[in-house]
């Protein structure tokens, strides 16, 4: 009698541990990518951190600029971490890089889980292995490789906690409690971490399975957030005429989206976001009352908040193209993971909808082409901070001015006085 034949792995087993594999590999792409073109010194805003390692070494960090408003963040919370990681690699941003790395798998390990537990099995993989590429988009490189953007990664993994928090099985106090504590390390990266306090406001009121006193209850620590944010940001959330210029600020935030799957084609995107925004939200009619989905439409709210807020401070002094900054597409891509996650939901629900599978191809067509600009736009910048430590560290102390401005918003005394500090400490790129 022949032995049994070994039990063959089901394709749904197959299948996961493709997923995982083919996440380790986008993982330590990013990271080989990141260091390989990292910006190899202090530029830029960077330059900042100097005073306030030079005021931590003398114990008088409380009177510098850490509580400062930087070109309208507050990023304590980043400088806290900027402060750890900068003595320990010399000033050479490597220990940045890696910090906001690992800040970045925690979101995507977040993010799986929620998949588990909120997509049904018989969902086909390839919504999966699209969730997961905007879990760890290229498009992150933009960040990943200046060691100053610690801030979005601590503001991202502060927005993902929290909706992780607020759309659990069964949310209490202690679960609140955590949203809420990641909702201020968002604020204290990043401002873009204010939208987490209207969109939990939402989730709140979303959660029919608890009585309206519950929630009521749940909000308060929410409102007192909200207020404590309005006051503290009071002058740049005060009144101005830009609410009358809807038009150009409806065009910045379909740019803003769009640029996180179309960057490279700037009179494209904010068509495939309007397109994307019209089917998200017929998913959502589609699937209200079903909790599994708040997670999904909570990160794309989250994306599209920020997409807000950032149009409302920039779109007028910049105009709408400016929503094509690189930077933009850490943010941009949590919408495109949440839009990602409610078509899986939605996908086999009621009569078919063949636009919504053409639309869903499409976008991951143009987010494939836009991975490959996003590389190729970190490789030029990895390439330029390169020449320029060079040339920094070849000339010392006799840098030339154009190069001063360059390096620090045409400010070249101040410019020459932090590369003096950094010399001194043989800090990059004299190290």
């Amino acid at each position: 009698m022949s032995a049994p034949r070994p039990a063959q792995p089901s394709s749904a087993v197959r299948g996961t541990w493709a997923l995982r594999g083919a996440g380790a590999l986008l993982a330590l792409a990013l990271l080989a990518m990141a260091l390989r073109w990292r910006v190899p010194m202090m530029l830029w805003d960077h330059l900042d951190l100097v005073p306030m390692l030079e005021a931590a070494r003398t114990g008088t960090l409380g009177r510098s600029i850490f509580w400062d408003i930087h070109g309208g963040h507050l990023h304590a919370a980043a400088y806290a971490v900027l402060l750890l990681t900068t003595p320990l690699s010399a000033g050479d941003p490597w220990a940045d890089v890696l910090a906001s790395w690992l800040l970045l798998l925690a979101c995507a390990w977040i993010v799986a889980g929620i998949a588990r537990r909120a997509l049904p099995a018989p969902v086909a993989l390839r919504w999966r292995f699209a969730i997961l590429l905007f879990a760890l988009y290229p498009g992150h490189l933009a960040n990943l490789q200046w060691g100053w953007q610690v801030a979005v990664f601590l503001c991202l993994l502060g927005a993902v906690a929290s909706v992780a928090c607020l759309c659990a099985e069964r949310l209490d106090g202690w679960r609140n409690a955590l949203a809420l504590a990641a909702a201020v390390l968002a604020w204290l990266s990043f401002a873009t971490g204010i939208g987490l306090v209207p969109l939990a406001l939402l989730l709140l009121a979303a959660r029919g399975d608890l009585p309206w006193r519950r929630r009521a209850v749940l909000a308060l620590p929410w409102l007192l957030l909200g207020g404590a944010v309005a006051w503290s940001e009071a002058a740049r959330l005060g009144a101005t005429d830009e609410v009358a210029r809807l038009p150009a600020l409806a065009m910045y935030v379909l740019g803003y989206l769009g640029g996180g799957v179309a960057r490279f084609a700037t009179d494209v995107a904010p068509w495939l976001a309007l397109a994307a925004l019209v089917a998200g939200a017929e998913a959502c009619v589609r699937l209200r009352g079903e909790r599994r989905t708040l997670p999904w439409a909570a990160f794309a709210g989250f994306a599209l908040f920020a997409a807000l807020l950032t149009a409302l401070g920039r779109a007028m002094p910049f105009g709408a193209d400016h929503a094509f900054v690189t930077r933009y597409v850490s943010f941009s891509s949590l919408f495109w993971l949440g839009w990602f996650g409610l078509q899986a939901l939605a996908h086999g629900t009621g009569r078919a909808r063949r636009w919504h599978s053409v639309l869903a191809a499409t976008v991951v067509v143009f987010a494939l082409a836009n991975a490959l600009h996003m590389v190729g736009k970190a490789a030029t910048l990895g390439a330029e901070g390169r020449a320029t430590a060079a040339h920094i560290r070849a000339a010392w102390p006799d840098v030339d001015e154009a190069t001063l401005r360059a390096i620090y918003f045409e400010q070249p005394g101040v410019a020459r006085e932090r590369l003096r500090t950094l010399h001194a400490w043989s800090y990059a790129p004299f190290d």
